[in-house]
C-alpha cells in the first residue's frame, strides 16, 4: 500500500507543528497488487495469498533534484516472484500525462478491488511481473538508475539484484526503461503498447500526453511472451557461499554492491576496478569480489551505504552489533568520478550492544550524519555516524516503538534539515510509526 504523509509544515514551513501528531494526516492513496491477486479478487475468491518478503523503491531520474522522477517500486514473494510498479511523478500528473499501460487497465483494476469513483485510493496491477526460480525472494535491491545509465549508452533498463540460498546474487532486467541525463520525464523512446515505436510524450487527439514506461508490449496474451525481457538474468555473482541475507548498491560508484551473508561474512562486488575501467572498458557486467569483511559470525540482515556519497558502510547482525566501515574507495581527488574499489575498506567503529536482539534493518539519513536501526527488541534507534556510534550511545532511542519485532525502518528523501523529513518504522503488529527528523 502507498501512503501520503502531510502535516501543517507543508503549508507553513515556519510553523512549530512538526512535533504535533494531531497536525499529521496519513492517507492510503494506492494498493499495489500482483496479477494473481487481481484474478483472485475478480473471481470473488477469499483465498489467502502469499505476501511480499522484500521491497525496494527508486526514483527514475538523472539529475540533482532528489524528489523528481517517477517512482519504481519492486517487491518479491518467497520463491522469487517479482512485481514491478511505476508511480507517476506528481509534476507530470499536473501536466496531464497519462500512462499508456494504465489506459486499458484502470476500470478493471478498480472493479476488481471493489473500488468506486468516490474511493480515494485505487489498485494498481504491475507493469512487469516475472519469476527468478533460483532466488529466495527475501532480498531485493534495485540498481540506482542514475549510476547504471549516466555514462553507458548500451544499457536501457533498470536492473534488480536478488539473493539466492546458494550464496549467489542474480541480476535481472526489470523491463522498465531507465532515465537518461536531460530527460524531463516525457521524452524517452520506448515500445508502444500497440507494438510499434513511439515517443514518450506523444499527444493523442485530445491533447493528452501518453507515456510509456516499459520496453516491451505488456499485454496478457501469448503472442507477446517472447517480447518481454523482464526477468532476463544478465549476471550471476558469488555462488557457493552462505545464503544471502541482505543487499545494497553503492550510492555513487557504478555497478558496485555489498552482500550480507548468513555466516556473518560481508562481501563487496564490483564490475569495475577503477573509474577508467568503467569509462573506457567494454561496459560488460563481469562482477568480481573486491573485498571480504569477516568481523561478525552472526547473520547480517541489515546493510546500507551512507548518503549521499557512500563513504561509510553500515552493517547490523543478529548479535545486536552495528558496524561502520570506511568504504569511500576514492582516489585522492575525492570526486565521485574517480574511484578505486580495490582500496582498503576499514572498520572504523562498532556499537557492541546496539540492540538487545537481531538488527532487522537500518537506513542512512540524507545528511550523511546519522543512521537509524530497528530490531527484534521492539526498538528503533538513531545513531551519530561519528563518535556516537563508537561509544555505543544512540542519539535517540524509541523502545517499544511497535508491539512486536520492528521489521523495517526508512527515512524520506526530503531536503536535509527540512521539516518534511520523516522516519518511518513498520512492525510485526502491522502498524507504521512516523517520527520527526527535525532537530
Amino acid at each position: 500500500k502507498c501512503y501520503s504523509l502531510t502535516d501543517r509544515t507543508d503549508k507553513d514551513v515556519n510553523s512549530n507543528d512538526v512535533l504535533d501528531a494531531s497536525a499529521m494526516n496519513v492517507a492510503c492513496t494506492e494498493s499495489l497488487i500482483s496479477r494473481d491477486d487481481h484474478q483472485t479478487n475478480s473471481a470473488g475468491n477469499n483465498t489467502a495469498v502469499l505476501g511480499y518478503a522484500a521491497l525496494d523503491i527508486v526514483r527514475n531520474y538523472c539529475g540533482a533534484d532528489d524528489t523528481a522522477g517517477n517512482e519504481v517500486v519492486m517487491a518479491s514473494k518467497l520463491g522469487g516472484h517479482v512485481c514491478v510498479w511505476v508511480r507517476l511523478d506528481p509534476v507530470l500528473k499536473e501536466k496531464g500525462v497519462v500512462v499508456a499501460e494504465d489506459i486499458d487497465n484502470d476500470d478493471d483494476e478498480n472493479k476488481s478491488c471493489g473500488e468506486t469513483s468516490a474511493t480515494i485510493h485505487q489498485c494498481r496491477k504491475p507493469y512487469a511481473e516475472f519469476k527468478v526460480p533460483t532466488a529466495t525472494g527475501t532480498t531485493l535491491a534495485i540498481r540506482p538508475p542514475t549510476l547504471g545509465n549516466y555514462y553507458s549508452k548500451k544499457e536501457t533498463e533498470i536492473l534488480v539484484a536478488m539473493g539466492c540460498a546458494n550464496g549467489a546474487v542474480v541480476i535481472c532486467k526489470s523491463g522498465i526503461l531507465a532515465s537518461r541525463p536531460g530527460d524531463n520525464g516525457i521524452t524517452r523512446s520506448a515500445s508502444s503498447s500497440s507494438g510499434g515505436g513511439a515517443i514518450v510524450g506523444d499527444t493523442g487527439g485530445d491533447d493528452t500526453v501518453v507515456m510509456n514506461f516499459t520496453s516491451f508490449n505488456n499485454k496478457e496474451d501469448d503472442s507477446n511472451k517472447n517480447s518481454d525481457p523482464s526477468g532476463d538474468i544478465i549476471a550471476t555473482v558469488g555462488g557457493g557461499h552462505a545464503c544471502v541475507m541482505s543487499l545494497a548498491w553503492h550510492s555513487t560508484i557504478p555497478n558496485t554492491f555489498v552482500v550480507g551473508r548468513k555466516d556473518g561474512i560481508v562481501d563487496i562486488y564490483s564490475a569495475h576496478t577503477t573509474s577508467d575501467d568503467y569509462y573506457y572498458g567494454n561496459e560488460g557486467l563481469n562482477f568480481r569480489r573486491v573485498h571480504r569483511l569477516v568481523h561478525s559470525s552472526f547473520p547480517i540482515r541489515a546493510l546500507s551505504y551512507s548518503m549521499p556519497d557512500g563513504e561509510l558502510l553500515f552493517a547490523g547482525d543478529d548479535d545486536g552489533k552495528l558496524y561502520s566501515y570506511d568504504a569511500s574507495m576514492a582516489l585522492p581527488s575525492g570526486t565521485s568520478e574517480s574511484f578505486n574499489v580495490a582500496s582498503p575498506v576499514k572498520l572504523v567503529a562498532c556499537a557492541l550492544a546496539a540492540h538487545k536482539g537481531w538488527i532487522m534493518n537500518l537506513c542512512a539519513f540524507p545528511d550523511g550524519n546519522k543512521v537509524a536501526t530497528c530490531g527484534s527488541d521492539k526498538s528503533v534507534r538513531v545513531w551519530d555516524c561519528g563518535m556516537g556510534l563508537a561509544s555505543g550511545t544512540p542519539v535517540h532511542s524509541f523502545d517499544g516503538a511497535n508491539e512486536g519485532w520492528v521489521w523495517g525502518v526508512d527515512c524520506s528523501s526530503g531536503a536535509v534539515g527540512s521539516a518534511r523529513l520523516k522516519l518511518v518504522s513498520c512492525g510485526n503488529d502491522g502498524s507504521m510509526q512516523v517520527f520527526s527528523c527535525s532537530e
